[in-house]
């Protein structure tokens, strides 16, 4: 993959706020690993309604690849300048990868591969999980459970408008957080427990031999994963996550993965991490 004199290419991640963000560390790291020297990553805050003139000017400037996080995904999901969409960001209605392409970019998804991944990694094969949001996180969490057969329910503050985000249906976030108990994978996609949001007002109740995610990875140990594995359930973290969709959106911008282990170095996570209870 590496070239002796290649082009310069520009890669970031889009987002606001965005300086938390470990995505220029993982990056760079997965470019130093494949020798591409060519390639640089970097963070820029871009607001919901400037998205389209900013993604413009990071092409003129050499734009060849670009990560989105919250609020942004479903806004590129829905918009014109998407030349094509994989199977994923059609599912889910949620983009967080984008591809230069003639005339425009293409999207992709990859949050909801790499949860698929983290859970098939660990032999899990739910029946039943409890997705908490209705963003384009909980989106990409419903697309990856119900892929691996299990029947899936959102708990959100406000019912979604439109069609249902999943099989199995809406209920109340108080009615989550109080049956949690009873789903076999448990997963927070909302901000809840980032540093510098809102904590939990009430964590779920938790049983052992279920399992928790979290997307949140500031901190890592989330009170939401504390809590989990106190009570002896199986976790996966937001850093693993994190990691993962890094890996997986080298494949609209190389055609392969990204070098997993390189990345997840760079960051603290290893492959072989299964930070079990």
């Amino acid at each position: 993959m590496a070239e002796a004199h290649a082009e310069i290419r520009l890669y970031a991640v889009f987002g606001r706020p965005i300086a938390h963000s470990l995505s220029p560390r993982l990056h760079a790291a997965g470019f130093a690993a494949r020798g591409l020297r060519h390639c640089y990553y970097v963070p820029v805050t871009v607001a919901p309604e400037d998205l389209l003139p900013a993604l413009a000017a990071f092409r003129r400037l050499g734009g060849a690849g670009v990560n989105l996080t919250r609020p942004l995904k479903e806004i590129a999901a829905a918009s014109d300048f998407l030349v094509a969409r994989d199977a994923w960001a059609e599912r889910t209605g949620a983009v967080n990868t984008l591809a230069a392409a003639p005339g425009g970019w293409t999207g992709a998804n990859t949050d909801a591969p790499a949860l698929a991944e983290a859970l098939r990694s660990r032999g899990v094969a739910p029946a039943a999980a409890l997705v908490f949001g209705a963003g384009g996180a909980a989106r990409a969490s419903v697309a990856a459970l119900e892929s691996l057969g299990a029947t899936v329910t959102v708990a959100s503050r406000r019912a979604p408008a439109g069609e249902p985000l999943a099989s199995g249906g809406w209920v109340p976030w108080g009615d989550g957080v109080a049956h949690a108990a009873a789903f076999d994978v448990v997963v927070n996609a909302t901000p809840l427990g980032q540093a510098g949001e809102p904590s939990w007002p009430a964590l779920p109740a938790w049983r052992s031999g279920m399992v928790a995610v979290d997307w949140v990875y500031v901190p890592r140990e989330t009170p939401f994963l504390a809590g989990a594995r106190a009570a002896g359930a199986l976790v996966i973290d937001g850093l693993e996550l994190l990691v993962r969709q890094a890996a997986l959106a080298w494949v609209p911008w190389f055609g392969e993965p990204g070098p997993l282990a390189a990345m997840g170095e760079a960051v603290g996570w290893s492959p072989s991490d299964r930070r079990e209870p």
